[in-house]
């Protein structure tokens, strides 16, 4: 999976016979140079020097981890990323995600991106869901391609130094890394659409570009209708003659609606989320769902909501919640569950700045005693030392000291 984090103050890297580091004076000229070349820097943060690239965004150059790789770097670096094994990742790479050797990410689909005809397809939450079978690995659904994305936009990595990540970033970067991704035979950037931070200064600028993007999006006569693959964040829902108009940030002047059979479905398996989020100060509820074009306005045709902190940070349930404020001061990665059910047995998050990294686990207080032991017994297997808060104890344990 690619990694959107730029190049870190922790990290040297090595291009052709020179060395150089996020703080060296040259730093956008030496990336130039290597993205007009299509040359690969070398990251020396462990014996294995595992590859980099270079990509640019909005004029600017950016290093880049190579698919596949962020395990490979050693955990003080800032293109680490955790086993695979330790999140739902593992259960879809090579499988649902697939990632040849010059980067680029091919992304296989459980929801369509054409449709014939008005009706779209039932909602979906993803995987998680307790009265569902866990969804297959060989295809992601809705909630596991924003998953792919917040894992790929290194979203769900925290340092203290990202205390003021902004929609900005976050809009950013979720560009950056579908910019490297396929999607039923066409570049995942042609068709997600994720508003850029609105301002009332450039309203008119906003609503051409966004116009001029959404354009191929319109339908044909003839042809199957294209679906759009809208990720933004959820300001509040209203009535509508036909069911519900639902407003997101940064979008004060586009409409989105829902009829009445998907309003019902979406009050089912997002209700509880959208709770969780109001209940939380500064929390928000990441919405990505596939929508069709109707001239101006657009109708939502499936749907799945992500709850995050106000740091941007997804959680599941009260008690990650309480162990990701805990760990604000701290270098973690929190662990997306793709396709995986929510009683899946893996980590919660992965401590960072521990030697080596701590495996961290919380199950949700409603989890079956049987399925915590399970847990338990997959820990004390695993790749990092584990950290356990039991489902039992309403107090979170010390967390282990970084080293």
């Amino acid at each position: 999976m690619t990694s959107i984090a730029s190049a870190g103050a922790n990290s040297r890297y090595r291009l052709g016979p020179d060395t150089f580091d996020a703080a060296s004076a040259n730093l956008q000229q030496i990336l130039a140079a290597a993205h007009q070349n299509k040359t690969r820097p070398v990251c020396l943060c462990s014996p294995s020097a595992p590859l980099m690239y270079v990509a640019k965004i909005q004029g600017e150059y950016y290093l880049k981890r190579m698919p596949g790789t962020g395990h490979v770097h050693d955990p003080s670096c800032d293109s680490f990323a955790m086993p695979p094994e330790l999140s739902g990742l593992g259960q879809v790479e090579g499988k649902a995600i697939v990632t040849d050797d010059s980067g680029d990410t091919t992304i296989k689909l459980d929801f369509p991106l054409s449709v014939r005809g008005s009706r779209g397809p039932v909602p979906s939450a993803g995987a998680g869901e307790a009265d569902t079978a866990e969804a297959s690995p060989s295809k992601l659904g809705l909630l596991g391609l924003l998953h792919f994305l917040w894992d790929a936009a290194e979203l769900s990595m925290w340092r203290p130094a990202f205390a003021r990540r902004s929609w900005r970033v976050v809009h950013r970067e979720l560009i950056a890394a579908a910019e490297r991704a396929n999607a039923k035979s066409m570049p995942l950037s042609s068709v997600l659409f994720v508003p850029p931070p609105f301002s009332v200064d450039k309203k008119d600028e906003l609503a051409a570009a966004r116009r001029r993007f959404l354009h191929h999006l319109q339908p044909v006569k003839g042809k199957p209708m294209p679906l759009g693959v809208l990720v933004a964040e959820l300001k509040d829902m209203e009535p509508s003659q036909y069911g519900r108009r639902m407003r997101f940030k940064h979008l004060p002047d586009m409409a989105f609606f829902m009829d009445e059979d998907l309003c019902k479905r979406f009050d089912k398996i997002a209700g509880d989320k959208i709770r969780d989020v109001e209940a939380v100060e500064g929390a928000h509820s990441i919405i990505i769902a596939t929508f069709s074009m109707r001239g101006n306005y657009a109708e939502i045709r499936q749907i799945a909501v992500m709850p995050v902190t106000e740091q941007w940070i997804p959680f599941d349930h009260d008690r990650e919640l309480r162990l990701i404020g805990a760990m604000l001061d701290r270098r973690f990665s929190k662990s997306l569950r793709y396709n995986m059910r929510v009683d899946a047995p893996i980590a919660n998050a992965v401590l960072l700045d521990t030697s080596p990294p701590t495996a961290l686990y919380c199950p949700s207080e409603a989890i079956l005693p049987e399925a915590e032991a399970e847990l338990v017994e997959i820990a004390k297997d695993g790749v990092y030392p584990a950290w356990h808060w039991s489902a039992e104890d309403d107090d979170m344990p010390r967390l282990p000291a970084p080293a």
